[in-house]
């Protein structure tokens, strides 16, 4: 008897790419006041501006991570045969649609807006998709997906990097978003092992505060922004690498060797070739 291939339901899809784009219409036309708030953290002030584009990014970061949830409930595998908790699978497409709307809104002009709206519910709609095909191991196209989701999960963290170690603000902020991103970003990478989810949380909050420590250092140092994310990307990587290997009871000192080799070359060349 041969075994059905899970199929997609692109009708779940479909309301999920449809929401999206409503709410970001609604948005663009509807004026949203701007809040401030000022606290004082560590003896100093610290003010905190709440914009209509920051709940742009909050309200479809959450109705994606809804929708997809939605979406994924369709499996047959799900909830009992998984072989990681369903809620990890939210993740990359949460943090992709926060970093997408944020970035339709700067578009300078409506045209700009509107391609880049098309190419958001296209690109969330395929990361819905590879999350769909991971989530099983048994699923003929898990390789692909998972693939594909680990190259958005490094791409993702230096498009946060980039903007956040960009912003230029008190390291209290800087480095406390890029630690909260990495964190969520390491779920999803070390996840893929075969452990418990406690075990993982601990491991992906290590690394998070890895990159973390690394970028309070980096705040320090006048790096332009493509080269503090970078350096940032090249911090996480060997971080992630080497707690994943250690999670697989795969590393070693050849393997220690080699994610440091690599390391240290990129950080080289991003010093000697990035502005």
């Amino acid at each position: 008897m041969v075994e059905r291939v899970p199929q997609l339901d692109r009708d779940r899809l479909s309301v999920l790419i449809a929401l999206i784009l409503l709410t970001s219409v609604l948005f663009r036309f509807i004026e949203v006041p701007e809040a401030v708030w000022e606290p004082r953290v560590l003896g100093s002030p610290l003010e905190i501006r709440i914009t209509g584009v920051w709940l742009l990014v909050i309200m479809v970061s959450v109705l994606v991570v809804m929708g997809t949830r939605y979406v994924l409930y369709a499996h047959p595998a799900v909830p009992d045969r998984l072989p990681r908790p369903l809620y990890l699978s939210w993740v990359l497409p949460g943090l992709l649609a926060g970093m997408a709307a944020y970035l339709i809104e700067r578009a300078p002009t409506e045209g700009v807006w509107a391609g880049g709206l098309i190419l958001t519910a296209l690109v969330i709609g395929l990361a819905v998709s590879a999350e769909f095909g991971a989530l099983s191991t048994d699923d003929p196209g898990y390789a692909s997906s998972r693939l594909a989701l680990n190259v958005l999960a490094y791409l993702l963290a230096f498009a946060f990097f980039y903007f956040i170690y960009g912003s230029r603000s008190r390291s209290l902020i800087t480095a406390t978003g890029v630690t909260v991103v990495t964190v969520l970003v390491a779920l999803d990478l070390l996840s893929v092992a075969d452990v418990g989810v406690a075990r993982v949380a601990l491991y992906a909050g290590v690394v998070g505060l890895l990159v973390g420590e690394a970028t309070w250092a980096l705040n320090y140092w006048r790096l332009s922004n493509w080269a503090g994310s970078l350096s940032l990307l090249v911090v996480f990587y060997l971080a992630a690498g080497i707690a994943h290997q250690y999670l697989l009871e795969q590393l070693s000192i050849r393997v220690l060797f080699e994610f440091g080799l690599i390391a240290a070359a990129a950080l080289v060349a991003i010093l000697v070739f990035v502005p």
